[in-house]
């Protein structure tokens, strides 16, 4: 029987740095961060996506859903100065009937295929699935169903780091030196994007 697996795509914060938000930046093939980040997923083959978002953004990002096929599910974040964990936790309680998700943060556009191959590939063989690059983590990241339920009773202030630390991690080296990028700032959008 196949795994089903699901996208956690979070998308809430407040792009501080940036000064705009960073999932609606243009790559150079036109598409803004969050376009190419769930087209490559559908690509892949997933469309039970999950989008934790600000209320107020919702509506930009289902304008640029209407002529995809599947549509993402949005889930308002209303408290988007919690950290990150919390959108994560909203995020896991929306999806539903997967066995595996990836989790992918909006300001890493850099996703492709070949990585979503390998962490599929090896998703039995830990709890969470990391790729790696030049010996840094990147994203997206593979996490398993009894992982992910753990992470969704845990306070809403922790801290996703610490709480993986305990479970099974399997590093998978990837070809793409980019994973390992986020995009937070004008200079690094600049440095990456005409």
């Amino acid at each position: 029987m196949k795994s089903k697996i699901g996208t956690i795509l979070l998308a809430a914060g407040n792009s501080e740095r940036m000064g705009q938000c960073k999932f609606l930046l243009t790559m150079d093939n036109g598409l803004t961060f969050f376009e190419n980040i769930v087209q490559t997923f559908h690509s892949y083959g997933i469309i039970n996506l999950v989008v934790v978002v600000q209320p107020i953004h919702i509506s930009k990002l289902e304008n640029l859903c209407c002529k995809m096929v599947s549509k993402p599910i949005f889930i308002a974040n209303y408290f988007p100065k919690n950290d990150r964990f919390y959108s994560l936790q909203l995020g896991i309680k929306a999806l539903k009937n997967v066995d595996f998700s990836f989790i992918h943060n909006a300001d890493s556009p850099f996703i492709d295929l070949e990585t979503l191959h390998l962490l599929d590939f090896n998703k039995y063989q830990a709890d969470y699935i990391c790729p790696i690059a030049n010996n840094k983590g990147g994203h997206p990241i593979i996490v398993n169903y009894s992982t992910l339920k753990y992470l969704a009773e845990r306070p809403q202030n922790a801290i996703l780091a610490d709480e993986l630390k305990k479970f099974n991690r399997l590093s998978i080296p990837v070809n793409n030196d980019l994973i390992t990028i986020d995009i937070d700032t004008p200079e690094d959008y600049k440095k990456y994007f005409n």
